[in-house]
């Protein structure tokens, strides 16, 4: 299952669009409904076959055919939701995304009883069969994680309840959430912006005013929106609340999240005392730093992620093709195996490069199944950002493509890992732009840039995940208003940027804008977690060098099959020790203190 692409842009020679015609024509094609069908047969032979009957005799083939289910089941699915994600404006489009939406969901309530089923097996028995059969034993992490669970699985009609329900539970508000977003259109000065272009020039337009106005415009549309922004994020919470709080008997909101990225708590817990610990020395001072750098006691919100421009050189615009250079050398230089398969990505169609009109804004790398390859959505404007965060891209998949040896049960690492390979990637090029610029001043650019990102993806998305947790806590006891949520969303901003930023009135209303808040509930945390997972590997890699990365790839191959603190363990880490997060963050508060001291020594005078 591996496209071909062939529409090229005037600047490029790489396809800069998908080819999905390794999937499908269309999303009306008859292929969809003929593997549908197959499918349906498929779950109904497997249902007839050991509902009721599943012995320790029988569970490794049917684990077997489980795992084949899913997998089929994936091309269709992964084929609309692309789809989708390109022409959100489509009616056709997004018609044929929520039919395929609800067949799932149809499909796989049809199946809730399978994962009890093995519950009640004795685990002991379950254990000794994975020492004797050897394609059993692939499934491992699978058997591990359903009993895991155990605990908070319902009886097999209330599964089947809860399955049917979904379609009008957390994934459909979030469906709403993107569609309300996709169909914004918000003017600055005289040009119209949809939600990607707008937040791009609120966070990184050229000058404060253009970044003012797009902040103020952006959140003026939102507002416009507020009604049904707010019942989106009341909702999800309230849906959250029944079905993981009420009926699974989850602890805290978050707990279930936790479990599924195979996490401690504790873990999560002593890595957000640690960056609370450290949000003065790092995050606070920076924003202090950069705001004598802008020439001003204090910067606006707007103006955290601007870029620092003191050499007095133009920004560099590159080219797809550049970007693609840069990438693809520095891949070269880590790994044979990271090249060949970036190399892949945009000779092959597997990546869609530029902004258009209902196209969903981000950018994300997405798998199909074990069987396919993963397809890349970027927003490429040519920035040094956008260079780096192709990295980040690219590096989800190849941790994707890699990982796809497993079987499709145990192709997925937690999601806390699957942060890993795209930050090491983002870093790995951060590193070597900043090594080949001389110029000082430049330099300072470069690290503050840098810098930028650090403080978005550690102490800004912290402070999202501290987000999320107060409003659903919040929910439990009433309908949030927009004063409310908007009162949590600058206390957490305050908390973490401190008294260097100033929170204009206008910053209220942009939580409307974060998708991660409806996609996927308590996500966010593992973007900081992925990143200061990702400084103790680089600090390995930097001291073993070549051994390091072939003990990386292995590791990154292992998909679903090993968790953090068996990655860690990999590399004589200890991930639960107390020391961990802090020497993680340690990293980033030296890279604070060079920035500082070349402050100094450049701009003396």
């Amino acid at each position: 299952m591996f496209c071909g692409g062939n529409v090229v842009h005037a600047d490029s020679k790489y396809p800069v669009t998908w080819s999905l015609d390794c999937l499908y024509d269309s999303v009306c094609s008859e292929g969809i409904d003929n593997d549908k069908n197959e499918i349906s047969k498929m779950i109904d032979i497997f249902t007839k076959k050991y509902k009721g009957n599943l012995s320790i005799e029988s569970l490794a083939n049917a684990v077997c055919e489980y795992d084949a289910i899913v997998r089929d089941s994936l091309k269709p699915y992964v084929y609309l939701n692309l789809s989708h994600k390109k022409n959100i404006k489509d009616v056709e489009t997004s018609a044929a995304y929520q039919k395929i939406c609800e067949w799932w969901a149809d499909s796989f309530a049809k199946l809730s009883w399978f994962v009890g089923e093995i519950q009640k097996l004795d685990y002991n028995n379950v254990k000794e069969l994975l020492g004797k059969i050897r394609e059993f034993t692939e499934y491992a992490a699978f058997i591990e994680e359903v009993f895991k669970f155990k605990d908070y699985t319902l009886s097999p009609s209330e599964e089947f309840v809860l399955t049917k329900l979904s379609l009008v539970t957390g994934q459909t508000w979030y469906k709403l959430h993107e569609d309300i977003l996709s169909r914004i259109e918000i003017f600055i000065g005289r040009k119209k912006y949809g939600i990607s272009g707008a937040v791009e020039l609120a966070n990184h337009g050229k000058t404060e005013s253009i970044r003012k106005r797009a902040t103020e415009a952006l959140s003026r549309e939102l507002a416009k929106n507020s009604i049904t922004l707010l019942a989106v994020i009341n909702n999800v919470a309230l849906s959250h609340k029944v079905v993981y709080s009420d009926l699974r008997r989850y602890n805290t909101p978050e707990a279930n999240r936790f479990l599924e990225d195979k996490v401690l708590d504790a873990a999560v817990n002593a890595m957000i005392a640690a960056i609370a610990s450290k949000c003065a020395a790092i995050c606070h001072r920076y924003y202090k730093i950069k705001a004598k750098l802008l020439g001003r006691k204090k910067i606006q919100y707007w103006d955290r992620c601007s870029v620092v421009k003191i050499s007095g050189k133009r920004d560099h615009k590159f080219t797809y093709d550049e970007a693609v250079g840069i990438v693809l050398r520095i891949f070269g230089d880590f790994s044979e195996k990271f090249h060949d398969i970036a190399m892949r990505m945009v000779s092959d169609g597997w990546v869609d490069v530029y902004p258009a009109d209902g196209k969903v804004s981000g950018a994300f790398a997405c798998p199909t199944n074990v069987n396919g390859h993963p397809f890349i959505l970027l927003n490429f404007y040519g920035t040094t950002r956008d260079v780096l965060t192709m990295a980040h891209e690219f590096g989800h998949g190849i941790h994707q493509t890699l990982s796809a040896k497993n079987k499709q049960l145990v192709t997925d690492p937690g999601l806390n890992i699957s942060e890993t390979a795209s930050l090491f990637s983002e870093k790995l090029v951060n590193k070597y732009l900043l090594s080949k610029e001389k110029d000082q001043k430049m330099k300072i650019e470069i690290m503050c840039s840098a810098l930028d990102d650090v403080m978005s993806t550690v102490f800004r998305q912290v402070a999202f995940f501290k987000f999320e947790q107060r409003i659903h806590r919040l929910r439990v006891e009433k309908e949030l208003s927009c004063d409310i949520v908007n009162k949590v969303w600058r206390e957490v901003l305050s908390e973490s940027m401190g008294d260097s930023v100033e929170l204009d009135p206008s910053i209220d209303n942009l939580w409307g804008y974060i998708t991660h808040f409806t996609s996927c509930p308590f996500y966010v945390y593992s973007y900081a977690f992925g990143y200061l997972f990702v400084q103790k590997l680089y600090l390995e890699y930097e001291k073993n060098g070549k051994e390091f990365v072939k003990k990386y790839e292995e590791v990154l191959s292992s998909g679903g099959t090993m968790d953090y603190r068996q990655i860690a363990q990999f590399f004589n880490l200890d991930a639960d020790s107390e020391d961990f997060w802090s020497t993680a963050l340690e990293v980033i508060e030296k890279e604070v203190d060079e920035l500082e001291a070349l402050c100094d020594r450049t701009l003396r005078n």
